[in-house]
């Protein structure tokens, strides 16, 4: 059943919208929650009133700090983030109250009744201002989140007695994760008198402990279970409406129910981090490298998140897959007033590799050379040593891939291509990038995957985790590794799964499901299966864990256990009227390892490619004094239909992964990663100009354009 497609189990449920999502869930008696809101940068509290809105029609109980049993705060790594603030609010977004009431209407009514009065405080809005000695204070233990220093021997000598020295200077933008499905929930008393949380999440074991301590209840009386949702791809790994429902139900006794609407979600949810990022990368007159230096600055925003992991892994990533003499990659990642950054798919990798990957286009050049032979001379091998600091234990497979993307139509060409406008008014030209992307959690972060397979006592068989779905096919992959193992169908493997009565398979991010939980779902397919062969009938059951074997550790988070290697190279059409950048052809070249669903796969390639479009060329969130102006999607401009090439090949050449026993690779975020860089090195060719700011808009190319054709 591996590497065959399938089709996945909630398909046709979804197909003819029987499906349903935690947006769509119901009880009778259902109360309804709004939250206020701060609205302002910084402030100091200085009053709460709450009587008008308690007394408001509907209106059931308003709660504020005051009302919080507990522990009133929460977070992934620290627990920094106010579930209620009461002192102080450090971004427009946080929650200073909370509106139960009878209906939507009347607790948005309600909200507008609270008054609050604020002192406020200086603001800071940009991350290299977070630093400044005279800077105000955000975080409990000031504006430095975490720092990292990575790299091997003397850089400076390395640079100083290179042929060719490139050095760039960029930034990212912030943005938005736009799931189909904002942040939504129901809660309620189940029949165990447990407050049950039912809601949209990626790890309703995170999610348990983090309620039960703001509730001060053992985690034990929390049920929290993460049913199939419409996207996440990182952006509900924090709490969202899950503290919130608890506390309603606590306060009210009643079912609660909670869905953002679409400008509260792009308002104040976690986004991607922006970053400052300052390369130099150098190489000999032959081409070979030599230097790699990197300054990455990071904003994570008022509370910490998943900042830290973001940043080690950017700082993992931000040489690519290539060799040199020394290096050193120094990173920060600071707070601000500006809301919340956390994980999005790519975890730091897409905002690295624009400079590693412009670099390299610009090296080739100095040195006359062709930038893929550029590329493929310097290349890491099993054994070298990464820029990082790890050695690199595995080969790299690109190599593989390389034959393969030069006999396609757009690498094939690319020396012929003279960029001059076409009949139509539009400049074409053609860029790529090379791409590695580790998957799991990375050394001293990656807990492994529990998982148990059952054949109940009709012979029908049951997949039990807690992994939930996101939308990515992961339980079907699931299915299909199972039944490999237990010689049956797919579909003959029920599903029990996504909450914390099931077995720990912890949580589904950073490209880990398939390979961690997918490797203890074969293992436990082995056991059972070989007991079935000796003859035990009846109900049989068996449990198995897999974590994968780290053979050093860097920092907490790096390295990473294995990559997912890819190529992608795009086919832009730059008008020469409007300044506009239209992506006509892409294709990626992919190692994915073992294979498990190869429409899976290609899915999530042309899904990724979709995003890394909107993060080169359109996607950022604007803000005045804190606050997101653009918090519709009239105004944040996504990539359309009509924005994605209908010309997206994707070709798979698989290798398998020395790191586990599937030989699985994970392939998430590999699609995303790279669109960025390539678009910044299609436009190079067209324009001559390398841009300092991503997203590239129109506005930006137009004087360049103009001055490049005058």
């Amino acid at each position: 059943m591996i590497g065959q497609s399938i089709q996945k189990w909630d398909a046709l449920d979804k197909a003819r919208g029987a499906f349903l999502y935690p947006s769509d869930l119901h009880r009778d008696h259902c109360v309804h929650l709004k939250v206020l809101r701060a609205g302002r940068a910084h402030a100091r509290i200085l009053s709460i009133d709450t009587a008008a809105a308690q007394n408001a029609p509907g209106v059931l109980r308003v709660l504020t700090h005051a009302d919080i049993p507990s522990l009133n705060s929460f977070g992934l790594i620290t627990a920094d983030q106010p579930v209620l603030c009461h002192d102080r609010v450090r971004f427009s977004g946080d929650a200073v109250a909370l509106v139960v009431a009878e209906s939507e209407q009347e607790a948005r009514e309600a909200c507008q009744l609270i008054h609050v009065d604020y002192e406020d405080l200086p603001a800071i809005l940009e991350a290299c201002e977070a630093l400044a000695p005279d800077a105000s204070r955000i975080g409990q233990n000031g504006n430095l989140c975490h720092q990292v220093d990575l790299g091997f021997g003397n850089v400076d000598a390395a640079l100083a007695a290179s042929d060719h020295v490139v050095r760039l200077t960029y930034s990212t933008g912030r943005q938005e994760h736009a799931f189909l499905e904002p942040e939504a929930g129901i809660a309620y008393r189940d029949d165990r008198q447990r407050i049950a949380i039912i809601c949209g999440g990626q790890n309703p074991f995170a999610d348990q402990k983090q309620i039960a301590a703001i509730l001060g209840v053992p985690v034990e009386q929390i049920y929290v279970s993460h049913p199939p949702m419409g996207g996440a791809f990182g952006g509900k790994e924090d709490l969202n409406v899950q503290a919130h429902l608890a506390l309603a139900v606590q306060a009210t006794g009643r079912p609660a129910r909670y869905v953002y609407e679409r400008e509260e979600s792009i308002g104040y949810s976690v986004k991607r981090h922006r970053f400052e990022v300052d390369v130099e990368v150098g190489c000999d007159a032959t081409g070979k490298l030599t230097g790699f230096r990197a300054s990455l600055l990071a904003d994570t925003g008022a509370y910490m998140t998943l900042g830290p992991a973001v940043l080690v892994l950017a700082a993992e990533h931000a040489s690519g897959p290539y060799r040199f003499q020394a290096s050193r990659i120094q990173g920060q990642v600071v707070h601000t007033n500006t809301g919340n950054a956390s994980a999005f798919r790519g975890f730091g990798n897409p905002q690295v590799i624009l400079g590693i990957e412009q670099a390299m286009d610009a090296l080739a050049a100095k040195c006359g050379l062709d930038p893929v032979d550029f590329r493929v001379q310097n290349l890491l091998r099993g054994g070298d040593r990464a820029a990082a600091g790890h050695i690199v234990r595995n080969d790299v497979t690109l190599p593989r891939l390389i034959e393969a993307a030069r006999k396609g139509p757009l690498l094939s060409a690319l020396s012929e291509e003279r960029p001059q406008p076409d009949p139509d008014g539009k400049l074409r030209a053609t860029g790529f990038a090379f791409v590695w992307q580790g998957f799991g959690l990375g050394a001293g972060a990656e807990p492994g995957s529990s998982v148990t397979l059952r054949r109940d006592k009709n012979g029908h068989f049951w997949l039990d985790c807690s992994s939930a779905d996101l939308g990515e096919g992961n339980l079907s992959a699931f299915q299909q590794i199972a039944a490999s193992g237990l010689g049956c169908n797919p579909h003959d493997i029920r599903l029990d799964i996504g909450t914390t009565d099931n077995t720990n398979s912890w949580s589904t991010n950073a490209s880990r499901s398939v390979v961690v939980t997918g490797n203890a779902v074969a293992q436990a397919a082995k056991q059972l299966a070989a007991r079935i062969e000796a003859g035990e009938s009846g109900a049989l059951e068996e449990k198995a864990h897999f974590a994968p074997l780290f053979p050093e550790k860097l920092t907490l988070g790096a390295p990473h256990v294995g990559y997912s290697y890819g190529i992608q190279a795009v086919r832009i059409a730059l008008d020469t009227a409007t300044a506009n950048v239209t992506v006509e052809e892409v294709e990626t070249w992919l190692d994915a390892g073992t294979v498990i669903n190869p429409d899976g796969v290609t899915g999530q390639i042309e899904g990724g490619l979709a995003q890394g479009l909107g993060f080169a060329l359109s996607e950022d969130l604007v803000q005045r004094e804190g606050r997101i102006l653009n918090n519709r999607f009239s105004s944040y401009i996504l990539p359309t239909i009509r924005d994605v090439p209908t010309d997206v090949r994707v070709h798979l050449i698989n290798h398998p992964d020395a790191s586990n026993p599937l030989g699985a690779r994970g392939i998430a975020e590999v699609g995303l990663t790279p669109a960025a860089a390539a678009i910044a090195n299609a436009l190079a060719r067209c324009l001559g100009h390398r841009f300092e700011q991503f997203p590239i808009k129109p506005e930006a190319i137009l004087p360049v354009m103009e001055k490049a054709l005058s």
